[in-house]
């Protein structure tokens, strides 16, 4: 895409006033190679959060989005509380549990999952869960040896056996990704597709490449690379959402790059339990004279349905939109609220 020019250039350079010249710089560079719209700094300051909705590209299972806005506290500041940020405070972001920790990850980790089968969402789970190995069950992303190693268990007793067989699985994919990156997750089967994280990693950055090359410096260092140093902060988790209307179980890890002005941070989502695939969210957050304006890019890849032309990518990238101003403005307030 061109870069916009007219009251984008103005309004930033009305904004970069109060910017140090290397942070300047880096937006300067940002309105280049961005898909988001002319803006007035006055919307910013005012709380508005200003999307963009990705080109569709090459990648049928791909969808990605743009947000910009400002938050009233430092880079450090703003940088820390997105590395530790729990959402799960918001019943809003259906959210319901959130645990994060640290590599090598303590046995108990995953403790604090327990499927109940009087909540709903989890009972979906459960059914599907104590169907395997039944081959029919495709919905959860399993390898074949691990469709193939679950027990079937008479029903009443389903929820003890799901709930170790799922901390199990999080357990398996944690470690996969802590001593071997991206490459050691095994890839699995959804319908007629073979699904590798590294593939959907590498997929949808490849939608846009030059925003990404702005995060070379933290993408290509582990744990989204094995044998490459290591960035400069890292926080794996998991976590219980509502997807759906089900419990869905999401392994991921946050990862930042702490420059003299500027970080960039980006919090990976690379194994769910079903529904979608694998989601990665890009941040720079830049200085500025009264706070922080972030960057924000979120990729997703799910089995969108191919025969209709796009349009169920176009509505994923739409809400994909609403999603991230939401988040963002309950991320400010609870950042604000603290300082």
């Amino acid at each position: 895409m061109k870069p916009r020019c007219g009251l984008l250039c103005l309004a930033a350079s009305l904004l970069l006033c109060g910017l140090s010249r290397a942070a300047a710089a880096s937006l300067d560079e940002i309105r280049v190679v961005s898909n988001l719209p002319a803006f007035d700094p006055a919307q910013l300051e005012h709380g508005e959060v200003l999307n963009a909705r990705g080109s569709l590209g090459n990648f049928p299972r791909g969808v990605y989005a743009e947000s910009l806005y400002l938050v009233h506290a430092s880079v450090e500041v703003a940088g820390n509380k997105l590395l530790h940020w729990n959402p799960s405070n918001h019943a809003q972001l259906e959210i319901t549990t959130l645990r994060e920790y640290r590599w090598p990850a303590p046995a108990n980790s995953w403790e604090a999952l327990r499927l109940d089968p009087a909540h709903a969402g989890d009972r979906w789970l459960i059914d599907r869960t104590s169907r395997l190995p039944n081959p029919s069950s495709d919905e959860l992303h399993l390898t074949a040896s691990e469709r193939s190693n679950a027990q079937s268990v008479p029903a009443g007793e389903r929820a003890a056996p799901a709930t170790e067989f799922w901390r199990k699985i999080l357990r398996a994919r944690d470690g996969a990704v802590a001593t071997g990156a991206l490459d050691a997750l095994p890839s699995y089967r959804a319908g007629n597709q073979e699904i590798a994280a590294r593939a959907e990693f590498t997929s949808l950055l490849q939608m846009a490449p030059r925003i990404v090359a702005r995060f070379a410096g933290l993408t290509k260092r582990a744990p989204f690379v094995a044998g490459q140093p290591v960035a400069d902060a890292i926080v794996p988790y998991w976590e219980a959402a509502n997807v759906r209307g089900h419990t869905n179980l999401h392994a991921g890890f946050i990862t930042a790059q702490k420059g003299a002005g500027s970080w960039q941070l980006a919090d990976c989502t690379y194994y769910t339990s079903d529904t979608y695939f694998f989601s990665v969210t890009l941040y720079e957050l830049i200085p500025q004279a009264n706070g922080t304006l972030v960057w924000q890019i979120d990729f997703a890849s799910a089995p969108f349905r191919g025969f209709t032309g796009g349009i169920d990518r176009l509505v994923a990238g739409n809400l994909m939109i609403k999603e991230a101003a939401k988040t963002a403005r309950l991320f400010r307030t609870d950042l604000q609220q603290e300082h």
